[in-house]
């Protein structure tokens, strides 16, 4: 029983998209560290578990929903639900229990960053997973928003309030998600065929999907520069976002040539390191500036 009980809290906590979390936990740490934000203890822990919740938990509900899919997708017929490992009682009871100390957690910090969770949750499982992922081909934009809220609420945690800097920073995420999306998506492309799932890289000639991405680079180069001339500081992280996004571009390029898998999964990991290498160099723009100052 007891081991049961602990294949059950670790299959709860894959649902959660550990790598996934990670990485829009940076986001969130990252916008609050560059917005001034103290390494408080207590503050820090709340944020943990706000990200932890917020966007674990969104995550696994996500799988809850979506499981007749995952079910007929081999990449994902291993999951937790589709596997048998928990069933949808189980799952929708840990899911809960994750989304309600998230949004606990935000609250205890201010009224902005809670707002955040709910504006995320709001738009992935309802305005992306509900109504736009099985109807159209640019659902991604409504998942998008909830992409950019960790960095929305980390940004709120550390001034208290929600101003252009912390939308800009959410906004990036969302230029940003195409890339990140569109070619592992590409990469799978057949699995999403057979669950009925219309994804871009599924309904659209490639060379429009690599147009669309490259606008959406371009886009988020111009916001990371954006932040700049709001802010004041962010000379680094900009730089360093505009050179990987120009040898994004590259790659892209070369995919549209030739647009095997092996390049789309080359493309879906190299998306993550732009994304990562911002919000870790904002917090050193801001020192730096500070220092200055």
């Amino acid at each position: 029983m007891q081991w049961s009980i602990a294949r059950k809290v670790a299959a709860l906590w894959t649902m959660t998209k550990p790598l996934q979390l990670f990485l829009l936990s940076v986001t969130l740490f990252g916008s609050y560290f560059a917005a001034g934000g103290r390494p408080d203890p207590q503050k820090l822990a709340l944020l943990l578990l706000a990200s932890i919740g917020g966007i674990g938990g969104v995550t696994a509900l996500n799988m809850v929903i979506e499981r007749d899919i995952d079910s007929l997708m081999p990449r994902t017929s291993s999951r937790p639900l589709p596997a048998g490992v928990l069933t949808p009682g189980e799952a929708s009871i840990g899911v809960t229990a994750l989304i309600v100390v998230g949004v606990l957690a935000a609250a205890a910090i201010n009224k902005f960053v809670a707002f955040s969770v709910l504006l995320g949750t709001l738009f992935d499982i309802v305005l992306y997973t509900d109504i736009a992922k099985r109807r159209t081909p640019v659902n991604i934009l409504l998942g998008g928003v909830a992409g950019g809220a960790p960095a929305l609420g980390g940004w709120a945690a550390a001034r208290g309030s929600i101003d252009l800097g912390g939308l800009i920073l959410s906004a990036i995420v969302m230029a940003w998600i195409p890339m990140h999306i569109w070619f592992i998506s590409y990469y799978y492309r057949s699995d999403y065929a057979r669950a009925g799932i219309p994804m871009a890289p599924v309904v659209m000639p490639t060379s429009r999907v690599a147009a669309l991405v490259k606008v959406s680079l371009a886009i988020m180069i111009g916001l990371a520069w954006s932040f700049v001339a709001v802010e004041g500081y962010g000379v680094v992280a900009a730089t360093m976002t505009s050179i990987m996004s120009l040898l994004a571009l590259a790659k892209i390029r070369e995919w549209e040539k030739e647009p095997t898998r092996a390049r789309a999964r080359e493309l879906f990991k190299f998306a993550s390191p732009i994304i990562a290498m911002l919000y870790m160099a904002l917090p050193i723009d801001y020192w730096l500036v500070s220092r200055i100052l």
